[in-house]
């Protein structure tokens, strides 16, 4: 049996509803982000929220730009 076409028939099992996600998690959930969002509305630097909040820099703006 060539690869691909095992390849091919694994695909839709392995995305199937309910089948456990793998990966891993995102670091900030949606109530941190309402938070964040939040503080940057209200005129706090990115900088100064994701300190506020206990989260890197770059994922503050990567949550931000993921609006």
């Amino acid at each position: 049996m060539p690869i691909d076409s095992r390849r091919n028939d694994s695909a839709p099992r392995a995305n199937a509803p309910g089948k456990k996600k793998t990966g891993r998690p995102r670091a900030i959930g949606p109530a941190e982000l309402a938070t964040l969002r939040r503080l940057v509305d209200d005129g706090v630097s990115v900088t100064e929220a994701a300190r506020t909040l206990k989260i890197g820099r770059s994922t503050a703006y990567a949550a931000l730009a993921r609006r």
